[in-house]
Protein backbone atom coordinates (compact mmCIF):
# COMPACT_ATOMS: atom_id res chain seq x y z
CA UNK A 1 0.00 0.00 0.00
CA UNK A 2 1.50 3.58 -0.74
CA UNK A 3 1.59 6.76 0.75
CA UNK A 4 -1.07 9.12 0.16
CA UNK A 5 1.93 11.77 -0.45
CA UNK A 6 4.19 9.72 -2.25
CA UNK A 7 5.91 10.61 -5.58
CA UNK A 8 5.24 8.68 -8.75
CA UNK A 9 6.84 8.56 -11.96
CA UNK A 10 5.29 9.41 -15.68
CA UNK A 11 7.38 9.26 -18.48
CA UNK A 12 5.39 11.09 -21.54
CA UNK A 13 7.04 10.48 -24.65
CA UNK A 14 6.48 12.41 -28.11
CA UNK A 15 5.88 11.14 -31.63
CA UNK A 16 7.90 13.91 -32.90
CA UNK A 17 11.83 14.11 -32.01
CA UNK A 18 13.66 17.30 -31.81
CA UNK A 19 15.69 16.99 -35.52
CA UNK A 20 12.27 16.80 -37.01
CA UNK A 21 10.67 19.65 -34.96
CA UNK A 22 13.42 22.14 -35.60
CA UNK A 23 13.83 21.19 -39.38
CA UNK A 24 9.43 21.57 -39.61
CA UNK A 25 10.28 25.57 -37.82
CA UNK A 26 12.96 25.96 -40.74
CA UNK A 27 10.99 25.33 -43.49
CA UNK A 28 8.22 27.66 -41.87
CA UNK A 29 10.80 30.01 -41.61
CA UNK A 30 10.30 30.52 -37.58
CA UNK A 31 13.35 30.82 -35.83
CA UNK A 32 16.40 33.80 -34.54
CA UNK A 33 16.38 35.10 -38.38
CA UNK A 34 12.47 35.85 -38.47
CA UNK A 35 13.67 35.53 -42.48
CA UNK A 36 11.69 33.45 -45.29
CA UNK A 37 12.08 32.78 -49.16
CA UNK A 38 9.39 34.75 -50.43
CA UNK A 39 10.06 37.89 -48.23
CA UNK A 40 11.83 40.62 -49.71
CA UNK A 41 12.38 44.32 -47.81
CA UNK A 42 13.19 47.26 -49.76
CA UNK A 43 12.89 50.55 -49.53
CA UNK A 44 10.05 52.30 -51.31
CA UNK A 45 9.22 56.42 -51.79
CA UNK A 46 5.88 56.61 -50.54
CA UNK A 47 3.39 59.79 -49.95
CA UNK A 48 3.55 61.56 -46.50
CA UNK A 49 -0.10 60.84 -46.24
CA UNK A 50 -0.17 56.93 -47.51
CA UNK A 51 2.55 56.13 -44.80
CA UNK A 52 0.53 57.16 -42.58
CA UNK A 53 -2.10 55.10 -43.31
CA UNK A 54 -0.19 52.29 -43.84
CA UNK A 55 0.93 52.12 -40.27
CA UNK A 56 -2.68 52.49 -39.67
CA UNK A 57 -3.66 49.40 -41.71
CA UNK A 58 -0.69 47.42 -40.06
CA UNK A 59 -2.95 47.56 -37.18
CA UNK A 60 -5.82 46.49 -38.88
CA UNK A 61 -4.53 43.45 -40.71
CA UNK A 62 -1.92 42.58 -38.65
CA UNK A 63 0.99 44.00 -40.29
CA UNK A 64 1.91 46.54 -42.97
CA UNK A 65 2.91 43.73 -45.63
CA UNK A 66 -0.76 42.32 -44.84
CA UNK A 67 -2.62 45.59 -45.91
CA UNK A 68 -0.76 46.21 -48.66
CA UNK A 69 -1.02 42.56 -49.92
CA UNK A 70 -4.55 42.88 -49.69
CA UNK A 71 -4.50 46.28 -51.27
CA UNK A 72 -2.64 45.31 -54.52
CA UNK A 73 -4.68 42.10 -54.66
CA UNK A 74 -7.74 44.10 -54.63
CA UNK A 75 -6.53 46.67 -57.11
CA UNK A 76 -4.98 44.45 -59.79
CA UNK A 77 -8.59 43.03 -59.76
CA UNK A 78 -10.82 46.40 -59.97
CA UNK A 79 -12.75 47.12 -63.08
CA UNK A 80 -11.89 51.15 -62.83
CA UNK A 81 -9.32 51.60 -60.22
CA UNK A 82 -8.40 54.57 -58.69
CA UNK A 83 -7.03 57.41 -60.88
CA UNK A 84 -3.24 58.58 -60.54
CA UNK A 85 -3.09 60.97 -58.04
CA UNK A 86 0.15 63.86 -57.29
CA UNK A 87 2.40 62.03 -54.62
CA UNK A 88 4.38 65.43 -53.46
CA UNK A 89 5.41 65.27 -50.57
CA UNK A 90 7.06 62.09 -50.28
CA UNK A 91 8.66 59.69 -47.58
CA UNK A 92 11.07 56.56 -47.72
CA UNK A 93 9.36 53.71 -46.00
CA UNK A 94 11.27 50.03 -45.69
CA UNK A 95 8.39 47.50 -46.11
CA UNK A 96 9.33 43.19 -46.24
CA UNK A 97 6.21 42.31 -48.16
CA UNK A 98 5.76 39.02 -50.14
CA UNK A 99 7.45 38.79 -53.92
CA UNK A 100 4.06 38.59 -55.15
CA UNK A 101 3.12 41.82 -54.01
CA UNK A 102 6.20 43.74 -55.27
CA UNK A 103 5.71 42.07 -58.73
CA UNK A 104 1.98 43.02 -58.54
CA UNK A 105 3.46 46.84 -57.44
CA UNK A 106 5.80 46.71 -60.58
CA UNK A 107 2.90 45.40 -62.95
CA UNK A 108 0.94 48.39 -61.74
CA UNK A 109 3.74 51.12 -62.44
CA UNK A 110 4.69 50.19 -65.47
CA UNK A 111 0.90 49.93 -66.72
CA UNK A 112 -1.63 51.84 -64.74
CA UNK A 113 0.38 54.04 -62.87
CA UNK A 114 3.39 56.35 -63.83
CA UNK A 115 5.35 55.75 -60.50
CA UNK A 116 5.32 53.04 -57.45
CA UNK A 117 4.83 56.11 -55.17
CA UNK A 118 0.81 56.21 -56.99
CA UNK A 119 0.89 52.99 -56.39
CA UNK A 120 0.64 53.27 -52.63
CA UNK A 121 -1.57 56.25 -53.01
CA UNK A 122 -3.77 53.80 -54.78
CA UNK A 123 -3.72 50.94 -52.56
CA UNK A 124 -4.76 52.98 -49.44
CA UNK A 125 -7.31 54.70 -51.59
CA UNK A 126 -8.82 51.21 -52.37
CA UNK A 127 -8.65 50.10 -48.07
CA UNK A 128 -10.85 53.18 -47.57
CA UNK A 129 -13.16 52.59 -50.13
CA UNK A 130 -17.27 51.54 -49.16
CA UNK A 131 -17.93 49.56 -52.42
CA UNK A 132 -15.50 48.05 -54.82
CA UNK A 133 -16.19 46.94 -57.95
CA UNK A 134 -13.85 43.84 -58.75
Amino acid sequence: MSHPLSCSTCVVEFGATRGAMSKWTQQRGIGSKHTSADMIARRYNVPEWAAEEIKKAGEIYGSQGRALLAATEILIRMINPPPPEPTEPETRMTLRLHTRTVDIIEKLAKTRYRSRSQVFAACMRVLKMKRIRI
